[in-house]
C-alpha cells in the first residue's frame, strides 16, 4: 500500500494569491458527494464543524458539495457504510488523536492509502495532535497559541485541517497519489496556506476539475499518474 500525506512547514512571507475561479460548464450539475465522518469523543463539535466547513469552501467554487454524515467514535451509524473497493459518492473521514508517519520530519495534517497507484480507499484520517502541533510551531505566522481565546485557536485549527481534508479529498476524487507544483494539491503546504484567512491559492486547475466532475457523476476516468 502507498500512503500519500498533507504536510505543513513554517513559511513568515505569504504566497502569492490568484482570483477567486468561476465553475466552467464541465462542472455543473455534479452530484453530492457522501461522507462519513467519526470524531473522538473530545474534539470540540466546532471545531469539527469548522473542519467540514472549509473543506465545503474549498471546494464550493468547482462545483463540489458534500453530504457530511457525523458520528462520534464508538457510536452506531444510522447510515450504511459502503465497503465496496471505490465508489466515488460515499467516503469515510476519521478526526482523531494520531500522529501517522512523518516524511522528511513534516508532521501529517492528513492522509490516505492507495492499494496501488491509481486505487484509494475509501478512509481518510486527520490528526488534531499533529494540527496543534503545527500551529505552535507557526508562531511567526498565527502568534503566540497560548495568548489566543479559544475561538481563535479554533478558526486556526478549522483552517488548517479542513484544508487537509479538501487536499486529501483531491487524491481520492482524482484516483492518484500524484502532487502538482501549485494549488490544493501541491506535495507542501506553507503555513501561510493553511492557517491564513484567504484560500484563494488552493485552486484545483481546470483538468483537474473536469476529472473530479466526471467521477462524481460516475463517468469514465482515465486516472492521472
Amino acid at each position: 500500500m502507498m500512503l500519500t500525506v498533507t504536510t505543513g512547514v513554517v513559511a513568515l512571507l505569504a504566497s502569492a494569491l490568484v482570483a477567486s475561479t468561476v465553475p466552467d460548464a464541465s462542472t455543473s450539475a455534479i452530484p453530492p458527494m457522501i461522507v462519513t465522518v467519526t470524531t473522538s469523543t473530545d474534539i470540540p463539535s466546532r471545531l469539527v464543524a469548522a473542519v467540514l466547513a472549509e473543506a465545503d469552501a474549498v471546494w464550493c467554487p468547482y462545483g463540489v458539495s458534500f453530504v457530511w454524515r457525523r458520528t462520534q467514535k464508538n457510536a452506531r451509524s444510522s447510515s450504511p457504510v459502503d465497503f465496496s473497493p471505490y465508489v466515488p459518492v460515499t467516503l469515510r473521514v476519521t478526526i482523531g488523536e494520531e500522529r501517522g508517519a512523518s516524511r522528511d520530519r513534516l508532521l501529517p495534517l492528513g492522509w490516505i492509502i492507495f492499494d496501488d497507484v491509481t486505487v484509494p480507499e475509501q478512509e481518510i484520517y486527520l490528526s488534531h495532535a499533529n494540527a496543534l502541533a503545527m500551529m505552535d510551531n507557526a508562531a511567526g505566522v498565527v502568534g503566540i497559541v497560548d495568548h489566543m481565546p479559544t475561538i481563535q485557536r479554533e478558526t486556526l485549527l478549522g483552517r488548517a485541517m479542513g484544508r487537509a481534508l479538501a487536499h486529501e479529498i483531491g487524491h481520492y476524487l482524482l484516483a492518484s497519489k500524484a502532487h502538482t507544483e501549485r494549488g490544493l494539491m501541491k506535495a507542501v503546504l506553507t503555513a501561510v496556506e493553511l492557517f491564513g484567512p484567504d484560500s484563494r491559492a488552493l485552486r484545483i486547475e481546470p483538468a483537474q476539475r473536469r476529472a473530479v466532475a466526471a467521477r462524481l457523476r460516475g463517468e469514465p476516468l482515465v486516472a492521472s499518474r
